[in-house]
């Protein structure tokens, strides 16, 4: 690897001890140690996104590659920076094999990244969208599983972010149908009901219509239940079993 590279890490590596005149430290485990660490990477990162921003590409991801490699980075944010631009430095150089590993890992980490137009060259936009297609169910994925489980509680809308259009569409027909009929129902009985609630004229009608309004509302309750049990249930099952 690069001198250049290797440099700067290895500072921040052992600045905590042999800077000092002292043996380094035998693990990585000293508070002192981490956030010197960090601060080296910190550093190495600023050095690398300079050099980007200059259209050095080549030496920028020279420097972003240990970054990138080992994790150094504590900070989400300066996670997804380093990936950011080594993803586009490389794609500008022509690896284009490592740039999508570096776009596809940005998207793993934030889901709905997206490239600037403003600032990034078009071809390079193209791209990285290119590789969130190729990739789109992983990152779907990702997204559902960092999300809450609370919208899931509503159905269908729970359904259809587990990925489950037909069994969303169903219950969002029966929520309809039954949603429909129940209100309708009681309106009609609501107007016949007549300022003396006798039903004049409808005696023969009401007892079968407010059979229909009491179960197409008891009807509609049950797939309203049915449908959020079912939506957080397998939301949270499928979130247990990503995490193993």
């Amino acid at each position: 690897m690069d001198r250049a590279v290797l440099g700067p890490l290895m500072v921040a590596l052992l600045l905590g001890g042999s800077a000092r005149g002292e043996p380094p430290a035998p693990s990585a485990t000293a508070p002192g140690s981490l956030r010197s660490e960090s601060e080296g990477a910190r550093q190495l990162l600023r050095q690398a996104i300079d050099l980007y921003v200059v259209g050095r590409y080549q030496e920028a991801a020279e420097r972003l590659r240990p970054l990138v490699e080992t994790r150094v980075l504590q900070d989400r944010a300066d996670q997804g920076e380093a990936l950011r631009a080594y993803g586009i430095s490389l794609f500008l150089v022509g690896a284009r094999a490592g740039s999508e590993r570096a776009f596809r890992d940005l998207l793993r980490l934030e889901p709905t990244a997206r490239m600037d137009p403003a600032f990034v060259r078009p071809e390079v936009v193209g791209f990285f969208e290119a590789v969130r297609r190729r990739h789109r169910a992983e990152v779907h994925e990702i997204r559902r599983r960092s999300s809450s489980g609370a919208p899931n509680l509503l159905p269908p809308w729970g359904q259809f972010r587990n990925g489950q259009r037909t069994k969303g569409f169903l219950i969002l027909g029966g929520e309809a149908l039954f949603l429909a009929t129940t209100i309708t129902s009681f309106a009609l009985l609501k107007s016949w009901e007549g300022p003396t609630r006798e039903f004049g004229g409808h005696e023969g009608a009401f007892a079968p219509l407010r059979t229909v309004n009491l179960v197409s509302a008891a009807v509609l309750a049950g797939i309203l239940i049915y449908g959020m049990v079912d939506g957080y249930v397998y939301y949270r099952r499928h979130q247990r079993s990503g995490r193993e």
